[in-house]
């Protein structure tokens, strides 16, 4: 592992506002175990719809503009954090390539913490069972049956699990405001690195200030965005870069695995990556199997050949960006 010279690294909340509620009764309850029984008021003013952001900044980077990670539905910034080995995770290795990083926490994920239910949020949050994870992350059809050839250890999947924090399907568009004040707050400008739901917050972001976005890097995006509905011609000038695994219907390793499925959204992401190349944009769609890199699953960026991915898309960002 190389040394890297950090010059800063802290952290900062961005989005929310100030809520009053009212008309709530009070409620009797004990702080701590044995502790005096005390009246909790649930009115008043709260914070709602902040979002979380840790940034490291390099002394001598490659470029000047940060990579922004954005996480998935049900996640929070821990999965760049480390791969399923323990090592270091995508933040770090992109560190080691010479980019600055900022990993966040979005609106009600990890430490950008909750807002009220039902005040706030008017139905309660999803939780993600093991069985749901499981196909979500196209680890297999069955929990605890694997595809052949798999890079997911599953031995490490109850450390997938864990990570896994409750999501509410009514914050989208307080999260998405809070992404955009989040990247557009950023003048220097930045580079997007999203993974599934992020896709969606990330896209829309771009969208909304075009010229702070230096790039756009879509990890298995699950971004439901309609072309032929909505104007992207921002993104002629922005390049783009698709990342898709393996057990996607597309048998380019029959010889050596399963293929089943086909992740919903890869039929979406296309239309956008052939609108941006018929508009005369940079755009590049990077299927891992046509390459000769088999069995990275929904969670490429903690198995066992991360580095060599963090690696492809880090040489994406030197040869497409200035």
């Amino acid at each position: 592992m190389d040394y890297i010279k950090v010059s800063s690294k802290g952290s900062y909340f961005v989005g929310g506002e100030r809520v009053t509620l009212s008309g709530g009764e009070p409620v009797k309850m004990c702080f701590w175990p044995g502790g005096p029984e005390l009246n909790y008021d649930p009115n008043g003013d709260f914070q709602a719809g902040q979002m979380y952001v840790q940034y490291t900044r390099l002394a001598d980077p490659v470029l000047p503009y940060p990579v922004c990670m954005i996480h998935g539905g049900g996640g929070t910034g821990a999965l760049w954090e480390s791969t399923q080995q323990g090592g270091p995770g995508w933040e770090y290795m992109f560190l080691e390539n010479g980019f600055h990083v900022n990993v966040s926490d979005g609106v009600e994920r990890g430490r950008a913490s909750w807002a009220q239910f039902p005040q706030i949020n008017p139905i309660p949050p999803m939780f993600n069972s093991y069985a749901e994870r499981w196909t979500t992350y196209r680890l297999g059809e069955k929990l605890g049956e694997p595809y052949p050839g798999s890079r997911f250890d599953t031995s490490k999947y109850d450390d997938l699990v864990k990570q896994q924090v409750p999501r509410w399907t009514t914050s989208i568009a307080m999260a998405q405001k809070a992404y955009d004040q989040y990247i557009g707050g950023m003048k220097e400008g930045c580079i997007l690195l999203a993974h599934s739901q992020g896709g969606l917050f990330a896209i829309n972001a771009a969208l909304a200030d075009h010229q702070t976005v230096k790039a756009v890097i879509l990890i298995e995006s699950s971004s439901t965005i309609d072309v032929s509905k909505t104007d992207v011609s921002v993104f002629k000038e922005i390049p783009f870069l698709f990342v898709w695994g393996d057990f996607l219907g597309e048998a380019y390793c029959s010889e050596r695995f399963t293929w089943v499925g086909n992740f919903a959204y890869t039929g979406t992401m296309q239309k956008l990556h052939r609108k941006i190349l018929a508009m005369g944009g940079d755009s590049t769609w990077l299927h891992l199997p046509e390459t000769g890199i088999c069995g990275n699953t929904h969670a490429m960026m903690v198995e066992d050949n991360s580095r060599q991915i963090a690696d492809m898309v880090c040489g994406w960002i030197k040869a497409h960006v200035h």
